[in-house]
């Protein structure tokens, strides 16, 4: 939870910012090499939304291929962009109810965007076509609000979805197929999974929770691999 990180591409740099007291989120974009503001898109959502006073309303990185530009904002929708600011799509993903607001950013492989929307009703993880923005499928989880966003797994057998939550880590090939799943996680999950050296590591620390644990994983997992 927290800002959103900078996305940097070419001389580009592209940034979320919330504009609370007009119920805005923006998507900025400024000039890497001199921080020339070069544009601004935004978005109002007026309907009442939770989050944390820790969280703004719009804490997702975008994502870019260097031909889009992806920006999430939690109840107000999927916006798409080309790297000059013109709309290209976006999408309702409709009201949904998070216990302390939205953080999980999209991941960009391949020609498809990936979401994991883990909050207080169904969460759900979702791959759209990054060209149109259709829907290419869904699959739901059992998971609470979790801030923690997906990571693209490319090991030596397979390309993996990796998510991390407070019920389970899971594992997902890329048609949305449930590879493995994991336990043990504390209540809170945040940080995104990552890979070094061919091994998957996987952690959550909340503090409230005596548990706060981090796993290596090798590649070709299959079913509950949760430890005894």
């Amino acid at each position: 939870r927290g800002n959103s990180t900078p996305i940097v591409w070419g001389e580009k740099i592209f940034v979320t910012q919330p504009l609370e007291e007009e119920q805005e989120r923006a998507l900025l974009c400024f000039d890497r090499l001199d921080g020339k503001f070069l544009w601004q898109r935004t978005v109002k959502y007026t309907a009442p939304e939770e989050s944390h006073r820790t969280n703004p309303y719009c804490s997702e990185s975008p994502a870019t291929d260097g031909e889009r530009i992806i920006a999430v904002y939690g109840s107000a929708g999927v916006f798409c962009y080309d790297l000059n600011g013109k709309e290209l799509w976006k999408r309702d993903l409709g009201k949904i109810s998070f216990e302390w607001g939205t953080a999980a950013s999209p991941v960009l492989h391949q020609g498809r965007i990936y979401i994991v929307n883990d909050n207080d009703e169904q969460s759900f993880l979702a791959a759209y076509d990054a060209r149109t923005g259709d829907e290419v499928w869904r699959v739901n989880r059992e998971e609470g609000t979790n801030w923690a966003t997906p990571f693209i797994w490319e090991n030596d057998l397979r390309t993996e979805i990796v998510t991390s939550g407070s019920d389970k880590v899971r594992s997902y090939d890329l048609s949305g197929k449930l590879l493995w799943e994991l336990s043990g996680m504390s209540t809170i999950s945040v940080p995104t999974p990552f890979e070094h050296r061919g091994l998957l590591y996987v952690s959550s620390g909340y503090i409230g929770d005596a548990l706060r644990p981090a796993y290596a994983i090798r590649p070709g997992a299959s079913g509950d691999i949760s430890l005894k």
